[in-house]
């Protein structure tokens, strides 16, 4: 657990293509079954850096699965701005944030932007509202993203755990909906 942002339970790769990146997670590493996200995202808002956006073409693929309580999250960048595309156009791919569990959002959002930490990008989607802090501004590195779950989502990513549990290798990326 983050004494600055709740629990982390995630951890998010940044790749230009889905399928190279679930090909060794599920083959060479054993992580699986992922489950690809439809796109697009039903954002009710977004702001980039603290100003409303309506490019919400952000993802264009995102697949989640787990090991044990760890969530794996892929992700590959849509056409529009986004701390995704720009990780990828610095040059970089891998490990981009860790996501962590609200305590309090609200608070937990005042905290960081009282220490200083910019926000990359906050939205709402009818699951969650979340913000990727830019804590990779001081290290390199990763981001942190505040995650406020709605009941939906959670029964969403106990599925997908569930999914894991024993899982033999087949069907190795399977669709929400």
């Amino acid at each position: 657990m983050s004494r600055l942002f709740g629990p982390i339970f995630q951890m998010a790769y940044v790749v230009p293509e889905l399928e190279p990146f679930l090909d060794h997670m599920s083959r060479v590493v054993g992580v699986g079954p992922f489950f690809l996200f439809p796109t697009p995202l039903p954002f009710e808002w977004l702001r980039r850096h603290d100003e409303a956006t309506t490019a919400y073409d952000i993802l264009s693929h995102a697949a989640l699965a787990y090991s044990g309580d760890t969530m794996i999250e892929v992700i590959v960048p849509g056409s529009d701005p986004s701390p995704y595309r720009d990780f990828l156009d610095a040059g970089r791919s891998g490990l981009h944030h860790l996501g962590s569990w609200a305590v309090d959002y609200d608070a937990q959002m005042a905290a960081a932007r009282g220490a200083g930490i910019r926000v990359a990008i906050e939205g709402k989607l009818p699951l969650s509202r979340f913000a990727y802090l830019e804590t990779d501004e001081a290290w390199p590195g990763t981001m942190v993203e505040i995650i406020e779950p709605q009941p939906a989502m959670l029964e969403m990513f106990a599925m997908i755990k569930q999914a894991a549990v024993g899982w033999d290798g087949s069907e190795p990326l399977r669709t929400l909906g």
